[in-house]
């Protein structure tokens, strides 16, 4: 098994620290460095040179992972970037794909999905999460029922999966380093292009639209270890 070099790229202390822990005696993986802003990243590429990056979408300081991924092809070409994402649909991974990365995983994935992305994240073909490839075609379903032009920025649909996860204003507002005010728009935006009159119909369409997995009752779900 060839030995792979992998650099961690998240805003987050404690997610970098998670995904060590995950790699942590992975045979032919090897930690070297840890990123919190695509500048870093940028630096980092050039510094340790890896053969593998595990770098956020969404970095709310400097650029984002989408932006950097773009920037190493120019200046190192041979690392291969492999995105993690909570945001698994057809659009945002398109986005991703458009960049050239070599792989999309996201963060409610088991461990084992992280390590065979980063095993393979050397091949030419990009790597996409089974559980995605494995779901499209539902997810077209439901897609498909007169939801077809609705289309959430970005922002929109951060906003969205926290308040379906049942964060309050304040809460989405520090998490994703906004103004309350600001979260409020997100809001009425959102409700007004999806037709929901209540926070229930929001949370409806979040869990139709595969943003958010539906709660398992008395159990812990595989997105937990990412919830800030």
């Amino acid at each position: 098994m060839a030995h792979t070099r992998v650099v961690i790229v998240d805003d987050h202390a404690l997610v970098r620290q998670g995904l060590r822990l995950i790699l942590h005696g992975v045979a032919g993986i090897e930690v070297v460095g840890e990123c919190s802003c695509g500048e870093e990243a940028l630096k980092a590429a050039v510094k340790e040179r890896p053969d593998v990056m595990l770098m956020d979408v969404h970095m709310p300081q400097g650029l984002d992972g989408i932006t950097t991924a773009r920037h190493l092809r120019q200046i190192a070409p041979e690392v291969r970037v492999i995105m993690l994402t909570m945001f698994d649909d057809r659009a945002h991974v398109e986005k991703m794909l458009d960049a050239k990365v070599a792989g999309i995983v996201f963060k409610h994935d088991d461990s084992q999905e992280i390590v065979e992305a980063i095993r393979r994240g050397r091949a030419e073909c990009p790597y996409v999460s089974r559980r995605w490839t494995g779901n499209i075609e539902a997810k077209g379903e439901v897609d498909g029922r007169g939801r077809d032009d609705i289309r959430l920025s970005p922002r929109e649909a951060e906003v969205l999966v926290l308040v379906a996860r049942g964060y309050t204003n304040r809460e989405i507002a520090d998490a994703l380093h906004i103004s309350v005010k600001t979260v409020e728009t997100h809001r009425q935006h959102i409700a007004r292009r999806l037709g929901a009159t209540s926070r229930a119909a929001l949370i409806r369409y979040a869990y139709e639209s595969g943003l958010v997995d539906p709660p398992v009752p008395g159990g812990v779900t595989g997105s937990d270890f990412w919830d800030f």
